[in-house]
C-alpha cells in the first residue's frame, strides 16, 4: 500500500473521526438518542448536528420489479423508472451495476462452455486415426 510521502505525517488512527469513534465506543446509540431527544425538545444546536450536511441522508431501499425479458429490456426499464422519478438515480445505478455484473457472469459461463467444446473437439481429433 502506498504512503503519503510524509513519513512524519499524522499517525494512523489519530484523525478526529478515529478519536471520536474511540471515545464514543459502544455508547453510540445512546449518544444519538440523547442528541435526538434534545433536538425534538427544540435544541437547535442538536437539530443542526443531526441534520448537518456532512451526514448522508438515510435512504430507504425501493422495491422495483425489473420489466422485460432480456437484460437490455431490464436495463431500459431501470432508466425509464429513473427518468420518470419512480426510482432514485442511486438505486437505478445500483440496479444497472448489478445487471452489468450478470452480463460478466454470463460471458464467463459462455467462455467456459466454448472452451469445453474446443477441448472435446481436440480430444475427439486426437482419437481419430
Amino acid at each position: 500500500k502506498g504512503e503519503s510521502g510524509n513519513p512524519k505525517g499524522r499517525p494512523v488512527g489519530s484523525s478526529l473521526q478515529a478519536r471520536l469513534r474511540t471515545a464514543v465506543g459502544d455508547r453510540f446509540d445512546e449518544l444519538v438518542r440523547v442528541v435526538l431527544d434534545a433536538a425534538l425538545a427544540g435544541d437547535m444546536a442538536a437539530a443542526s448536528l443531526l441534520l448537518a450536511p456532512s451526514l448522508k441522508p438515510v435512504q430507504v431501499p425501493q422495491a422495483f420489479a425489473l420489466a422485460g425479458q432480456t437484460l437490455t429490456e431490464k436495463a431500459l426499464s431501470v432508466l425509464e423508472a429513473v427518468a420518470a422519478g419512480a426510482l432514485s438515480a442511486s438505486d437505478g445505478k445500483l440496479l444497472l451495476d448489478g445487471l452489468a455484473g450478470v452480463v460478466r457472469v454470463q460471458e464467463a459461463e459462455h467462455t467456459a462452455r466454448q472452451l469445453e467444446l474446443i477441448r472435446l473437439a481436440l480430444d475427439a481429433q486426437r482419437k481419430t486415426p
